[in-house]
């Protein structure tokens, strides 16, 4: 990516998926709207790009081979420098009780598959915004005198 594209991308986005047409659907759909998208095709994978580069949100499956995405978040969750960061399931799981694991989990969010590129846009979208004003009032309380 040059100088110029980094500039102007929206955020980055992890998009973990163990099958390769998911992710090539994905990473098209979000690098044509400038957000800087990175692959990883397994929990461990996606273990590791987040310790080199922590992303602004994160799209993750959960039927994956040796670590499911469940697994994945509670790992994130459970770190000081990854806890907050935005992630939101997609999967082909559709039942009432893979979604509020999901969510009990720490995802912000849940799209089934086959997905609308319009939904997931406007879910990342949202969920970034989102994430930006959280960081950007956690900065302006820390700036705050302490009123003790």
């Amino acid at each position: 990516m040059t100088e110029n594209q980094l500039n102007t991308s929206k955020g980055n986005i992890l998009v973990v998926d163990d099958k390769q047409e998911n992710l090539h659907l994905l990473i098209t759909m979000l690098s044509k709207q400038r957000y800087e998208v990175r692959p990883a095709c397994s929990g461990t994978q996606a273990l590791s790009a987040v310790r080199s580069i922590c992303p602004d949100l994160i799209l993750l499956d959960i039927m994956m081979p040796q670590m499911d995405g469940y697994e994945v978040c509670e790992c994130l969750k459970s770190y000081e420098q990854t806890k907050d960061i935005p992630i939101i399931f997609v999967s082909a799981l559709s039942e009432t009780f893979d979604k509020v694991k999901a969510f009990s989990v720490g995802g912000v969010d849940y799209i089934t598959k086959p997905f609308q590129a319009e939904e997931v846009l406007a879910r990342v979208k949202t969920h970034l915004n989102m994430h930006r004003l959280q960081q950007q009032l956690a900065a302006q309380n820390d700036k705050q005198p302490n009123k003790n």
